[in-house]
């Protein structure tokens, strides 16, 4: 009878691993910012600075949501060295197939001159819109992903003197003061 139970305690446990395994493989498989950040690591020979601070900030955000911002993840990679047109290249390719996922290309900027690399996209979620910003010099690189809600962002802005709606408009557009 307890070897029963131990051999039914052994199944259900390779099956958990093997399905948490595959879960887990599944969900970064998905997630753009660890493909883009993992990337940036492995083809540069860099690592993230000031990781703990990020995942501070990411937490603060996601407890305070301050100016409408739901959820926040950073890596920054200050003073190493990033260049390679090889990386550079591939760094490209696997910022591109993030449209595969669903995000929109709002901005692409290649500068032949100082080596950077820059991108910003966006993919609506719901009532919320998330980014995806990825910016690479040859010394320093960072990689933003931001969930934010419009409607409260603006409220934030309106209220600290930023922006102002224009009452005439029907898509409320927004100006500067």
């Amino acid at each position: 009878m307890k070897r029963n139970k131990l051999e039914i305690f052994a199944v259900i446990f390779c099956a958990a691993s093997v399905a948490l395994t595959l879960g887990t493989e599944t969900v970064f498989a998905s997630d753009d910012f660890n493909r883009i950040v993992h990337h940036i690591e492995v083809n540069y020979h860099v690592h993230r600075n000031h990781r703990w601070v990020m995942g501070f900030a990411g937490l603060v955000v996601k407890v305070s949501h301050i100016a409408g911002v739901k959820s926040f993840k950073g890596a920054i990679f200050e003073d190493q060295q990033l260049e390679g047109t090889a990386a550079d290249q591939k760094l490209d390719e696997i910022v591109l197939r993030a449209g595969e996922s669903g995000w929109q290309p709002m901005v692409k900027s290649y500068s032949r001159r100082t080596g950077e690399h820059a991108f910003i996209y966006a993919k609506p979620e719901g009532k919320d819109l998330k980014l995806l910003i990825v910016s690479v010099e040859p010394s320093e690189a960072a990689v933003i992903q931001v969930k934010i809600n419009p409607d409260k962002l603006n409220d934030f802005l309106e209220e600290h003197g930023g922006v102002a709606r224009h009452p005439t408009s029907d898509l409320g557009a927004m100006s500067f003061r």
